[in-house]
């Protein structure tokens, strides 16, 4: 059953076709990559498609392809630990170059859903996890929309000010009022907000765990202890979507849902951008 579900994944995850590239070598490597892929070399198109990443190229059609990769060898008699995470990381990472890509997005359940029905037979954690307080509100909406809350509500606490200075009328003061009071809810909520958004955006890192389980460190490399008579909450499962808040040589410093801990590099898989 398991083979089955993931050949179904790799069937629906049809292979993107040679982009433009920046340099001719990259041309190269990414059509030996597809040439890979299609005969089912999947190891020989994940170390090309590695490559490419580690040379610091970033296409959404590279990272997609990789992901296929990763799936096609997850099902394979060549699958090796933390393939389904891997390829979940690179799915990932086409929706960070590419937040509409429906196909990507598509795939990328599919393979959180594979990785979950196993960790359910297993006795794991869930794949997901619910996001902190701070972060779910900031990331309701883009920093740029925010922002432009913010500006809204300046514009609004503006009038509703000059209204009430400049005209004498009732119904233009109470008016004024009312500007002042959603321009300055606005004003705040968006200046906040955004802050917020531009915070995160700076300081952390989207990552994906490619390990098959992530055990949570504390600073010095120790593993967090269990709290007695609660669920699983230091032991991050595959494929799951985890912040990068500090990076040591030995040590990644990883924000899952509204707690966290920290992980050694290999664990993780940062998730390139532009």
């Amino acid at each position: 059953m398991r083979r089955f579900t993931l050949l179904s994944i790799l069937w629906l995850m049809a292979f993107r076709p040679l982009v433009v590239l920046a340099a001719e070598s990259d041309a190269r490597e990414f059509a030996a990559a597809n040439g890979a892929l299609q005969r089912g070399a999947f190891t020989e198109a994940i170390d090309m498609l590695e490559l490419l990443a580690d040379r610091g190229f970033v296409h959404p059609d590279a990272s997609f392809n990789r992901g296929a990769a990763y799936v096609g060898r997850a099902r394979s008699s060549a699958a090796a630990p933390g393939d389904l995470g891997r390829a979940a990381a690179a799915l990932a990472e086409v929706l960070v170059l590419r937040p509409d890509d429906e196909e990507a997005d598509k795939a990328l359940a599919r393979v959180r859903a594979e990785i979950s029905r196993r960790h359910v037979r297993e006795g794991a954690a869930p794949v997901m996890a619910r996001a902190s307080l701070g972060r779910a509100v900031s990331s309701l909406l883009s920093e740029n929309v925010w922002a432009a809350t913010a500006l809204a509500g300046s514009l609004l606490l503006a009038l509703g000010l000059a209204l009430r200075r400049f005209l004498a009328f009732t119904s233009a003061t109470l008016a004024g009022a009312i500007a002042i009071g959603m321009g300055s809810v606005l004003l705040v909520t968006g200046a906040a907000l955004t802050a917020s958004a531009r915070r995160l955006r700076l300081t952390t890192a989207p990552a994906i765990i490619v390990a098959d389980e992530a055990r949570l460190l504390d600073e010095s490399g120790k593993p967090l202890p269990q709290r007695s008579g609660s669920a699983d909450s230091v032991t991050i499962p595959e494929g799951a979507s985890v912040y990068v808040l500090e990076r040591r040589p030995a040590l990644f410093k990883v924000e899952w849902g509204a707690g966290g801990g920290w992980l050694t590099p290999g664990q993780v898989r940062i998730l390139a951008s532009r």
